[in-house]
């Protein structure tokens, strides 16, 4: 019997993940090899396919726990934001109007670290979403590389005298 993966196995456990420590090293391994690579054959066309697709089903991971984690930064900076405007009291003693307590909560220095956090999140998922782009669509030119070398050079899957794509004959 193999073992149930569920859903929870890929986006974490924690709510707000080390996302700085995401571990990159086979992306870029991936885009190297994609970068440097010609398909001068199907089988290796067909083979950087399957490298593009590994590098995305990572980064599709990654992206998972970084969408939770911001959604996890974001609530928590609202709950803190009213936190410190409802415990806000004034130093002299005056009364408090709701637009100090709202500037207390905005400015106090716990909200400040979060709203970097979440900067620096939003700043990461930015960068995975850039290279899964990358990927997802040197994929797809892989694709159509092997599709029009069966086309051209085995000779098979040509309905009704298509014409075969320029480039490819």
């Amino acid at each position: 019997m193999t073992q149930q993966v569920r859903l929870g196995d890929f986006v974490g456990t924690q709510l707000e993940e080390n996302f700085l420590d995401f571990d990159l090293t086979e992306i870029q391994e991936v885009l190297l090899a994609l970068r440097e690579e010609s398909a001068i054959d199907l089988s290796h066309a067909e083979m950087l396919q399957q490298k593009s697709l590994r590098g995305a089903d990572i980064l599709s991971e990654y992206l998972g726990k970084i969408v939770k984690t911001i959604g996890y930064l974001e609530a928590k900076i609202n709950s803190t934001k009213n936190k410190v405007a409802l415990e806000y009291v004034s130093l002299d003693g005056s009364r408090i109007t709701m637009e100090m307590r709202r500037f207390a909560g905005e400015a106090s220095p716990e909200v400040e670290e979060l709203l970097i956090k979440l900067a620096k999140a939003k700043g990461s998922k930015s960068v995975l979403e850039k290279k899964y782009d990358i990927i997802i669509k040197s994929h797809h030119y892989h694709k159509d590389i092997a599709a029009g070398m069966r086309k051209s050079v085995l000779g098979y899957n040509i309905p009704n005298n298509e014409k075969v794509p320029q480039g490819w004959e």
